[in-house]
């Protein structure tokens, strides 16, 4: 079983640069917010991270079942979870790992389970965007950040639904060794993509997007309050962890690593929070949020046989 280097290295530098975070900020202060850590906070965050993953786990079989890809409940939510350890790649695209393990379990053709991928990282973007807008809107914040989110938004629905520059795109991609051999055929690809996008299925799968990035910023609310930080509200934290987690997403830098780190360091000292807490802060939500999630999703790439994938 081996590992690819890669994503050794990714974690490897994770931990270098979270470090590095540390360095700069005052022990002094770290020591004693880690001596004053609610630990009864504790299983109420890890359980809400956890059930965060539910409307994720019910838009992919919702998805599935759509383009009528027919997969046992449980294999299919081993294999979703095990997708989130690639959450460390740049724009998650090792998220295509289970495409592959469907193909080898189910000799499901790749090219019709890569587009919904593609397609549930389309619905995570824009209900992270939705649930920042509003919370921007709600508590009027600088509009600047709506006009952003906006144009984002704006851009890749536009990139997905104008079927000349997605199919100009998807050529493009095919040419490319990591998607090759998920691009076999545009046309079959696009009607997924298509189908997966219909009045109803976008409902359905924005409500199930925006509920999971609200339940991960209420556990990002309760990480504050187990360290004590009471100044920012529930409206804000949704705001400010969707809006940093965005900034991330399109720096396309593995895991966001860096960036959606600094951008919560920049958002929360705007609300009166210490430089060197926001930096300890950022920090801690990264690894409650993301590293946990990363963790179980290497578990069950295990049960799936998704590990010996890893190359």
């Amino acid at each position: 079983m081996k590992f690819d280097n890669r994503l050794i290295w990714i974690i490897v530098a994770s931990v270098g640069l979270y470090g590095v975070f540390l360095f700069f900020s005052d022990f002094n202060q770290i020591s004693q917010q880690i001596s004053i850590f609610k630990y009864e906070f504790l299983p109420l965050i890890l359980a809400l991270v956890s059930i965060s993953w539910i409307p994720l786990l019910v838009r992919w079989q919702f998805l599935l079942k759509k383009n009528k890809i027919n997969i046992p409940t449980k294999n299919s939510f081993l294999i979703f979870l095990g997708g989130i350890s690639m959450a460390i790649t740049p724009g998650h695209v090792g998220e295509l790992i289970k495409s592959q393990l469907i193909k080898n379990n189910y000799n499901i053709p790749r090219t019709k389970t890569a587009p919904i991928i593609f397609i549930e990282k389309f619905y995570d973007l824009t209900g992270a965007i939705i649930a920042s807008i509003i919370g921007i809107i709600i508590l009027e914040m600088d509009t600047n950040l709506i006009i952003f989110s906006i144009l984002v938004l704006s851009v890749i629905i536009f990139l997905i639904f104008y079927k000349p520059i997605f199919e100009f795109l998807l050529k493009r991609i095919s040419k490319t060794k990591l998607f090759s051999k998920y691009s076999d055929n545009i046309v079959e690809s696009y009607e997924i993509i298509r189908n997966s996008t219909t009045t109803k299925t976008a409902s359905i799968s924005f409500g199930l997007s925006i509920l999971y990035w609200i339940i991960i910023s209420i556990a990002v609310y309760f990480i504050l309050l187990s360290f004590g930080i009471e100044s920012v509200s529930l409206l804000r934290t949704i705001s400010i962890y969707s809006s940093s987690v965005i900034i991330g997403a399109l720096s396309f830098i593995p895991g966001g690593i860096g960036v959606t780190e600094g951008s919560l360091i920049g958002l929360f000292s705007l609300e009166g929070i210490e430089i060197s807490m926001a930096i300890f802060l950022s920090v801690m939500i990264r690894i409650f949020t993301m590293w946990y999630s990363v963790c179980i999703g290497f578990i069950c790439l295990k049960f799936t046989g998704g590990l010996s994938k890893i190359k």
